[in-house]
């Protein structure tokens, strides 16, 4: 094995996350597992919310309004870093810019 690849196996390690109730082994990177563990308490607190504020409703449908609630702030992230129209608009300063430029600055013959 590559010394790259057994650095790799090493970095990842299992652990147990707690989600609404049970606990779900993972195999994740040891950088990763700050991250994972804010993300099971941002669901466990999402669905205890769900679970307060709605009693009627079953279990799934308690899973099913926190996974809905995370896609969109996830796709609401994604918009807000979503560069493509900034960097376009750029571009077409640019352009705008450099045609100022050859008309400002005229060219010299030596």
């Amino acid at each position: 094995m590559a010394e790259a690849e057994i650095e790799a196996m090493d970095d990842l390690f299992e652990i147990k996350l707690m989600v609404g109730g049970t606990y779900y082994p993972l195999t994740i990177r040891r950088k990763d597992e700050r991250l994972y563990r804010e993300a099971a308490r941002r669901i466990n607190d999402k669905l205890n919310r769900y679970r307060e504020h709605f009693p009627q409703l079953s279990e799934e449908k308690y899973y099913v309004m926190a996974a809905v609630h995370i896609a969109m702030v996830n796709v609401m992230l994604e918009d807000f870093n979503d560069t493509a129209p900034y960097k376009e608009k750029i571009r077409q300063m640019n352009k705008e810019l450099d045609s100022i430029l050859n008309i400002v600055t005229p060219v010299t013959e030596d």
